[in-house]
């Protein structure tokens, strides 16, 4: 009887464990998707530094921190 009562449990973390995995890789999926925008929205940002470094005529790495 606590064999089979065991096994039970395992099975439902089993299961338990199947859903978040397949939760965390729709996340994942979702994060991977939107994150084509972000190095599109770096490169607007740092010609916008550069710009204002051409109007203030100082170099850039004075006026700004690079975005990593």
């Amino acid at each position: 009887m606590k064999e089979k009562e065991e096994i039970k449990e395992l099975k439902r973390e089993i299961k338990a464990l199947k859903q978040r995995i397949n939760g965390l890789e729709k996340d994942l999926d979702y994060q991977i998707e939107n994150s084509n925008g972000i190095g599109n929205l770096k490169m607007c940002i740092r010609e916008l530094q550069e710009e204002v470094a051409k109007m203030k005529n100082e170099p850039v790495g004075m006026l700004f921190t690079w975005l990593k």
